[in-house]
């Protein structure tokens, strides 16, 4: 077994959708520019921010697994952002204003100075919650934040620096284009046009645009019901496990004899490359056992590895002797996705609430291979004195149990060496004179005046049942419950199924915990959800500060419902979950679609600042912003596009950030151009009255000033 075989092929697959990200990125910059030279501007900051944040995560000694490749990827979609904002601003005022490269360079730069600080900040931000998370998810995502963070600042710096530079130097405007460039240019015109029609009806209609939005957060909250819970997706990491129980008491010979009927089954099914078993070992008991199979590579194979474990269970099943149970390794380690814990301080009460739950559990349809640790049929021998008479004969007790010790479980005397090899001599009976409890009764041991004893004379030996083992967990008398999941079945429901079974059955006194995957689940989601909350309230703190307003911040995260619908109706469409990578992805979207609200916001109060009348204000910044919003949220796409699309090692897991990033871009980006300028024109009011009130504030201060 090499569990490294899956990781460098999820390496791999990641640095492969890094590189094409980046392509199609380029392709859509020079789409939109149709200029060669204006393409290189931006393209330039994509290996620039990387190869940077390379050097970021050197110097904190992180490294490159599945995730900062992932991270990488996203940021592509996200570094050109700032530089495709720059390089727009310096095109238009050399295009429409007339203004010589170099001036048109400053000028533009300095028009847009404070949008890009302000998005680079605010999605900057968006990762600070990220640090608070706890457990592996804290663990996993830590990389992956600072990864982003790291990309993220340096694109601000380069679209604030290198940026105008290169415009100054390279960028030129040419009079004359050819019949494909004209073509889209009038057919951008046509769609600019359009938009600013329609945003003037929405100006004027602006109920229907609220009631829209109110209708937008509704749909958002039916479909997160809808919407199945899991920690991570079950992944095809190219190899299972089975694990096989015989009956308590059974010998290695005998669990072996029917693990090898496996093991054939296994050798003759289609797709798998190799396999080997274990008997015993670190499973901890002879009676049980453990085989490792690894299928072929992913581009040699057309099933998942849930399509073979479907094969081979039913065939496991036809094993009498022994249950076997195929299973997909989980996330983390090698435990049964869902563990389960039963808990009461009576262990009759445990035992009888166990037995309940597992009879119910046995009949939910998404759970199979159901078993619990709790098991009370190890086959025991109870050994009980007559101490009386063990007294009158002179046989100390503690003589009887090290002959039992002795003669039954063996008893290393000492050792020999043969062909420099250390060899152990232990004393114990030969096997077939204790084969049976009967052969217990002939056994002797020393008395008073050294004379022989049969054990018959001051014992007698019962045979009986006992638990395996006594768990505890939380320092209480507990079974867990494991179960793997049946195709569609999520461990969220697995959870709520097992939540109303245990209220059912269990006897007054019993509680139940979590364990393994199951708890990651939970923890996970209390932690993100507190993580998105946050999140959003250090974006209202920084854009308050910025735009010194507390209005103005509320503008711009309206997009952040809509981004949340899109990606939540992008999950449901793609039959995906709430998981670890689509939450962590909505906790994304707030950073970046606060970009398209900021642009327009910042624009609108930079026109209406010059006079410009409030309406004609917001729709001239909505024609102007139109294009680098478009470029922008079509670039982030793009860069999120091969991870939504993504094949081979690793691509499942992936999959639901790249639903939550391509679904919340689109939707949001369609719908901010209308809600945020809506709601800066409603909204005017109160930041009118909030801006007296501060001018009324101030004004006491400077008479204090002058009468001093």
């Amino acid at each position: 077994f090499d569990g490294s075989i899956f990781v460098r092929r999820s390496i791999k697959e990641a640095e492969e959708t890094l590189v094409i990200a980046g392509l199609l990125v380029v392709v859509i910059i020079f789409v939109f520019l149709r200029n060669l030279r204006a393409t290189i501007i931006p393209g330039l900051a994509i290996p620039a921010s990387i190869i940077g944040t390379f050097a970021v995560l050197y110097f904190l000694d992180f490294s490159i697994n599945n995730l900062t490749p992932l991270a990488l990827t996203l940021a592509i979609g996200i570094v050109v952002d700032d530089a495709i904002i720059v390089l727009e601003n310096a095109y238009r005022h050399q295009d429409e204003l007339g203004e010589t490269p170099t001036v048109a360079a400053i000028n533009g730069t300095r028009e847009i100075a404070f949008a890009v600080i302000s998005t680079t900040i605010a999605l900057v931000a968006v990762f600070t919650p990220l640090a608070f998370l706890q457990g592996n998810t804290g663990r996993l995502f830590n990389e992956f934040g600072i990864a982003v963070a790291g990309s993220v600042i340096l694109s601000g710096f380069i679209a604030l620096t290198l940026t105008p530079m290169l415009c100054a130097r390279i960028l030129k405007v040419e009079r004359r284009h050819g019949p494909v460039y004209m073509a889209f240019e009038r057919g951008f015109n046509g769609l600019a046009a359009g938009y600013a029609r329609s945003l003037g009806w929405a100006l004027r209609h602006r109920r229907p645009v609220v009631l829209g939005l109110v209708g937008v957060a509704g749909l958002a909250v039916v479909t997160f019901l809808s919407l199945k819970r899991e920690f991570i997706p079950a992944e095809d990491r190219g190899m299972f496990y089975t694990i096989v129980v015989a009956p308590e008491g059974s010998t290695i010979a005998y669990t072996d004899a029917y693990q090898k009927r496996l093991e054939a089954i296994v050798g003759r099914t289609a797709d798998v490359r190799n396999y080997f078993s274990i008997v015993g070992g670190f499973m901890g008991a002879p009676s049980r056992g453990m085989v490792f199979v690894r299928l072929t590579d992913w581009s040699e194979r057309d099933r998942s590895v849930s399509d073979v474990i479907s094969e081979v269970q039913p065939q496991f099943f036809g094993v009498p002797g022994v249950l076997a149970f195929a299973t997909n390794p989980p996330a983390f380690g090698f435990g049964a996705p869902v563990q389960f814990v039963i808990q009461h301080p009576d262990f009759d009460s445990l035992i009888r609430g166990t037995e309940s739950v597992i009879a119910r559990a046995r009949n939910v349809p998404g759970l199979i291979n159901v078993d619990t640790d709790l098991r009370v049929n190890k086959p025991q021998l109870t050994v009980r004195f007559d101490r009386d008479r063990a007294e009158d004969l002179g046989v100390p007790v503690r003589d009887v149990a090290a002959t039992l010790q002795t003669l039954l479980g063996g008893h290393r005397i000492s050792t020999f060496t043969r062909d420099n090899k250390l060899y152990d001599v232990i004393a114990r009976l030969s096997p077939e004179d204790r084969a049976t409890p009967s052969d217990m009764n002939v056994l002797s041991v020393r008395g008073r005046d050294r004379a022989l004893v049969k054990l018959s004379a001051i014992a007698s030996v019962d045979e009986g049942v006992g638990p395996r083992s006594l768990n505890h967990f939380n320092r209480i008398r507990s079974s867990t419950l494991t179960a793997s999941l049946a195709p569609g079945f999520t461990l969220g429901e697995a959870l709520d199924s097992l939540n109303q079974i245990a209220r059912d059955e269990l006897p007054r006194g019993g509680t139940t915990a979590l364990a393994g995957e199951t708890r990651e689940l939970e923890e996970s989601g209390n932690s993100l959800y507190f993580a998105f909350g946050l999140a959003l309230l250090v974006v209202f703190m920084v854009l308050a500060s910025q735009f010194e307003s507390l209005i103005h911040p509320f503008t711009v995260l309206l997009a952040v419902p809509l981004a949340v619908t899109g990606a939540l109706v992008t999950l449901f469409i793609f039959k995906s979950t709430i998981n670890l990578y689509s939450q962590i992805g909505m906790v994304l979207l707030i950073g970046l679609v606060t970009k398209n609200s900021i642009l327009l916001v910042e624009y609108a109060n930079q026109l209406h600042e010059k006079g410009m009348e409030l309406f004609e204000a917001v729709r001239e910044a909505g024609r102007i912003r139109l294009r680098p919003i478009l470029m922008t949220s079509v670039s982030t796409i793009m860069g999120a596009m091969p991870i939504a699309l993504g094949l081979g090692a690793g691509s499942i897991s992936r999959r639901p950030l790249g639903y939550a990033i391509v679904g919340g871009i689109l939707v949001s980006t369609v719908l901010t151009l209308y809600v945020v300028p809506v709601f800066y024109v409603l909204l005017d009011g109160l930041r009118a009255k909030e801006a007296h009130t501060m001018e009324s504030d101030e004004h006491p201060v400077a008479q204090a000033v002058v009468e001093v």
